[in-house]
């Protein structure tokens, strides 16, 4: 049986994508291709979601992979994970990733062609695939596609039967203990800027050995509340303490006093409670509230990765003329950049829908 929630779920999570990619042009957390303004709403947005919400994309990714596994064999899904995962991240490295990044430049002061930058990214393609620059936000994807082809031969190897996990005696309380290796795992392999494909592999096995159980499920769902409101309370005292932080510092990420370390080192720490906490939480909620399909529904959970490969050029653009047009105005260059954004996303699904051979390279059915 379909689990339409982690459907709903997903693709509600990408849609987050719009306001967080268009606040961090006025955040002060992090890099983006292009810097507006230091914001305390877009500072507190950020920091509310970042913790947990394309963590528990990879806790549902592994959840999907148990059920795929049950109608595929081990060929067949790293088949299905190449078209639907590496060949979009190639094909968006190429063709989509390039054009959001000239925005970026532009806005910044180059003043060259289109073909000039996309030409000089990939002259130097190891130098720009270590800053980031070449991937962007396709690292979910590449991730993704590392870490299903790590876990699969365990995977298989348990499948086979030669051990098995006592799921019967899994209870939240248990549940709650996966925070210590969580936390323990964000210190490794931080290949993209802070984030570790040790700590998302664990979330994807996770979701594969633990959170696929309908019985977890179910005890999740009966816990809801208590998890769901603890998660909320911790997220907003983080909050509240990161922007404090911010303020004393100024930019965190250029200073250096022994106490902002430990303060930072600290805050790492209490990061990783909210995602764990916000992955159960929020799964619990999703399965007692959004356990239904209609045709919208369905229509956003089939197109959820090709918009989150496609969002990020009409984010840039959009947001590079509309800064222009509406300065010193920044809710409502948020606000159009946003809805503009997500109708030419979909708009470009549509057509690319209809290319069968550009459709194959970003995994999009017909």
């Amino acid at each position: 049986m379909r689990k339409y929630y982690l459907d709903n779920l997903r693709w509600l999570i990408i849609l987050i994508l719009f306001p967080y990619h268009v606040l961090l042009m006025y955040s002060s957390i992090g890099s983006y291709y292009f810097h507006v303004a230091n914001s305390s709403i877009a500072n507190a947005f950020i920091l509310t979601f970042a913790p947990w919400f394309m963590q528990l994309l990879f806790a549902i990714a592994g959840i999907a992979t148990y059920y795929s596994l049950k109608r595929r064999d081990a060929k067949q899904y790293l088949k299905e994970r190449v078209s639907k995962l590496l060949l979009p991240t190639v094909a968006g490295a190429i063709l989509v990733i390039p054009v959001s990044v000239y925005f970026g430049f532009l806005y910044s002061g180059y003043t060259g062609s289109f073909p000039s930058l996309w030409l000089s990214i990939f002259s130097h393609p190891l130098e720009n695939l270590a800053n980031g620059i070449i991937v962007g936000p396709l690292w979910f994807l590449l991730y993704l596609f590392i870490i299903s082809v790590v876990a699969l031969p365990l995977i298989m190897k348990y499948k086979k039967g030669k051990w098995r996990i006592p799921l019967e005696k899994v209870t939240v309380p248990k549940l709650l203990l996966g925070i210590i290796p969580l936390t323990i795992g964000s210190f490794f392999l931080n290949l993209y800027p802070d984030k570790s494909i040790v700590q998302f592999l664990l979330l994807f096995l996770a979701g594969y050995f633990l959170l696929s159980d309908d019985s977890v499920q179910e005890k999740l769902e009966d816990k809801r509340w208590p998890l769901f409101i603890s998660f909320v309370v911790l997220t907003v005292i983080y909050v509240v303490m990161a922007l404090s932080i911010l303020s004393s510092s100024g930019d965190a990420a250029s200073a250096a006093t022994s106490t902002l370390i430990i303060s930072l080192f600290l805050m790492k720490l209490y990061a990783n409670v909210i995602l764990w906490l916000g992955v159960l939480g929020v799964m619990g909620m999703g399965k007692h509230y959004l356990e239904f399909k209609t045709p919208k529904t369905l229509y956003l959970s089939a197109a959820s990765f090709p918009i989150y490969i496609f969002h990020i050029i009409w984010v840039n653009l959009f947001a590079y003329y509309i800064i222009g047009w509406v300065p010193s105005m920044m809710a409502l260059q948020v606000i159009l950049t946003m809805a503009l954004s997500f109708v030419f996303t979909i708009a470009t699904i549509e057509v690319v829908r209809r290319i069968k051979g550009v459709r194959f390279l970003f995994g999009i059915k017909g």
